[in-house]
């Protein structure tokens, strides 16, 4: 029986060769794979329909979901009518982050082909299709000329911007 010897260099060398591979199929628009443990449903995406929460004393806003991101950037865009929240929209735009963020390096299962798609792409659509909601971009980029919002709150808008650029 011959052996073969195979030195730690010569395996290194291959997985780096075979990464670099893998990151730029990637990059050339490989289809994304839809896993059980990156997919986001549309029900997660679109979020409870009227789940409205008491976000100050008189005012209401839905949390989660897509109607949960029309509502937010609602309320940013109007904050000075909006005494009760005194920290500039800091939480608001905070939330906003962290909800965007969940939808990064998700795809979403296109039933109707059977395509898997980014989740952001979807979240962007359906954003549009909202009937308060023009584009995601275009109103995170209104929040962000408003004078109303405190540095910090602006600073979150500024990452969720890059979120959605980065897809």
């Amino acid at each position: 029986m011959k052996k073969t010897l195979i030195s730690e260099k010569d395996i290194k060398k291959s997985l780096r060769k075979r990464l670099l591979e893998v990151k730029e199929g990637e990059q050339q628009g490989q289809p994304q794979r839809c896993l059980t443990t990156n997919v986001i449903s549309l029900d997660d995406m679109v979020g409870p329909p009227k789940d409205y929460k008491n976000y100050t004393s008189d005012l209401y806003k839905r949390n989660g979901g897509i109607a949960g991101m029309v509502d937010t950037l609602d309320i940013l865009r109007t904050l000075r009518l909006h005494p009760n929240i005194s920290d500039g929209g800091e939480h608001l735009a905070y939330d906003l982050m962290n909800h965007l963020n969940g939808f990064r390096k998700k795809n979403y299962l296109d039933e109707t082909n059977g395509d898997c798609l980014t989740a952001m792409d979807k979240v962007i659509e359906l954003y549009k299709e909202n009937e308060h909601g023009e584009e995601l971009v275009r109103d995170i980029e209104k929040v962000l000329r408003h004078t109303d919002p405190t540095p910090r709150a602006k600073e979150y808008l500024k990452r969720c911007l890059n979120l959605i650029k980065e897809k």
